[in-house]
């Protein structure tokens, strides 16, 4: 019998989803909840998310509890990871899904002795899965659909919804342009290289204002910095370090985003506002972009030259980023927005 009959004759009344890995890769993860969540209904589906990732997970359409497993910090090593298992086991799961392809998560869910635990075949992982879905599919979403496929359930879309209490915030921290057309900017990236030097970012902001647009600048504590770089530029309103429940209905209420291969940009894809991606060193084609989403890239023989981003450029040049002018950025803002 295939997971899919054995769930559909027995429905579970409890589902974990386990992604643990980067904010980008829980804004992903929000289609696969959808789908999740569609298929079990009316069961209740919790999330069990990194620290970065919270906010990015109470704002999945259904969310029911989310937990939040500090691996690096507070519950790092193994006491940690037991403690938190424990806290999971509470939960009494019957089924757990794993799209982070991590030990560390399997062994969560297996600790937590939830009986069904479904992830992808062919890593060291899977030992701990009772079953193993094989992929062949690149792109994030589609390798996913297919762990969606084998619960019975069709893809999901991505979809974030910001929370009121975040909506409230942004007003507050937009209330001088409130009747200004917005275009959010987010700066930095977890990874060196992926971040779009600030000269070029600086004369983005410069077209987009000439154009009518208040530029928002968005990132974390460390893109402080960055920040007051471009926003010498001019009439920026700078939204740094705030928390990311807040840059998420910040980004629900601009008119476009722009910025590198990042949490942010892939949230406000999520959001459903037009955006603009810029790449350098990571594979614009594992994303799937809709008609109103461009990726924009110079296309170098040397890049993409890793999955996530890299501290330093292995040629040392990093001409992927610091040759990528902003016109072409600005030209596909214009795309989206037609």
């Amino acid at each position: 019998m295939t997971l899919a009959a054995k769930l559909a004759a027995h429905p579970p009344a409890r589902v974990l989803v386990i992604q643990t890995a980067y904010l980008g890769d829980t804004v992903f993860s929000s289609a696969l909840f959808s789908a999740v969540a569609r298929r079990f209904f009316p069961a209740v589906i919790d999330a069990c998310v990194a620290p970065r990732g919270l906010d990015v997970a109470l704002a999945f359409p259904g969310i029911g509890h989310v937990h939040v497993y500090d691996k690096r910090g507070r519950d790092r090593g193994l006491r940690g990871l037991r403690r938190v298992a424990a806290r999971l086991a509470t939960r009494q799961y019957q089924l757990a899904v794993l799209p982070h392809r991590s030990m560390r998560t399997a062994l969560l869910a297996w600790l937590a002795r939830i009986p069904e635990r479904i992830g992808f075949a062919g890593t060291p992982a899977s030992l701990l899965y009772t079953a193993r879905v094989p992929t062949r599919e690149k792109a994030f979403l589609r390798r996913e659909a297919d762990l969606a496929a084998a619960l019975g359930a069709p893809p999901g879309a991505m979809q974030l919804v910001p929370r009121a209490e975040w909506l409230s915030a942004a007003r507050s921290a937009l209330r001088e342009s409130r009747e200004e057309k917005l275009a959010a900017i987010c700066l930095g990236s977890e990874w060196a290289t992926k971040i779009w030097p600030a000269r070029h970012v600086a004369d983005l902001v410069r077209r987009l204002a000439s154009n009518g647009f208040r530029p928002v600048l968005l990132g974390g504590p460390r893109e402080r910095a960055l920040a007051q770089e471009v926003g010498a530029a001019g009439g920026c309103i700078d939204t740094t370090g705030n928390s990311v429940g807040e840059a998420l209905a910040i980004l629900s209420m601009c008119a476009f985003a722009v910025g590198g291969d990042t949490g942010l940009v892939h949230a406000a894809r999520a959001l459903g506002i037009p955006t603009v991606a810029v790449f350098g060193p990571t594979p614009s084609d594992v994303h799937l972009f809709g008609p109103r989403e461009r990726a924009v890239s110079l296309g170098l023989s040397c890049s993409p030259c890793t999955v996530h981003g890299s501290q330093r450029c292995p040629l040392g040049h990093h001409r992927c980023l610091d040759d990528l002018d902003a016109e072409r950025v600005a030209s596909a803002c214009r795309e989206v927005l037609a």
